[in-house]
């Protein structure tokens, strides 16, 4: 049994753990901390994450903590399924989970931070500059996952992988805010086949709030 520790909200990194797990069927338990009452700068969560974040997981009586490392470490868990023991291809996938987390899921993040968490949590109004920064960054980089996916099903190739799974989780959290990607016509087949699979339904269901959309 993995315990997934993450926020009672839904988030990019937290969802991109969830939906590799269920993708791969390990078993898990997710505990939902609250950040509001501080759960996640507890003595006991310091010890799974020492800057008090999450996603973190449990395992084994070991703790690990950074998202891409936890999707990739659960599909060793599962005989490297959606990814590779290939070092090529192992290489590809690692590529463009890197691409998305650091280019266009790092603005993608900060519209995020800025349109849904600032105003609905912390009751603060948007930064107006960090949103045209983001999004002038977007514009460069969203054209070329439509490019890569006009080429191929998939962002490594034919086959669904795990970069795939974070690379999702980002547009999916990206549905609530002003960022429009519906005109990448490739992008957007790319989305909508992976929002259908089963998987996403069943890691939705750990935010009763968001297992509607």
């Amino acid at each position: 049994m993995v315990r997934i520790y993450g926020f009672n909200g839904k988030s990019f990194n937290i969802f991109k753990v969830l939906l590799t797990a269920e993708e791969l069927g390990v078993e898990y338990e997710f505990i939902g901390l609250n950040p509001m009452a501080g759960e996640h700068k507890s003595p006991e969560h310091m010890k799974r994450h020492p800057l008090g974040k999450v996603p973190a997981i449990e395992h084994d009586g070991r703790y690990l903590y950074e998202s891409n490392a936890i999707c990739k470490y659960l599909c060793g868990l599962k005989g490297n399924k959606l990814y590779s023991a290939d070092l090529w291809e192992r290489a590809l996938i690692d590529q463009w989970c890197d691409n998305v987390a650091f280019h266009a899921g790092r603005w993608l993040g900060t519209v995020f931070f800025e349109e849904i968490i600032k105003p609905m949590k912390m009751k603060k109004p948007a930064d107006a500059a960090a949103l045209k920064e983001a999004k002038g960054f977007l514009e460069n980089q969203i054209p070329v996952i439509d490019q890569r996916l006009s080429a191929s099903e998939f962002l490594a190739g034919k086959d669904y992988t795990v970069a795939d799974v974070i690379a999702f989780s980002y547009f999916n959290g990206a549905e609530g805010t002003s960022v429009d990607f519906s005109s990448f016509s490739h992008l957007m087949t790319w989305y909508e086949t992976i929002k259908a699979r089963e998987a996403y339904e069943k890691a939705n269901r750990n935010f009763p709030e968001s297992a509607a959309k």
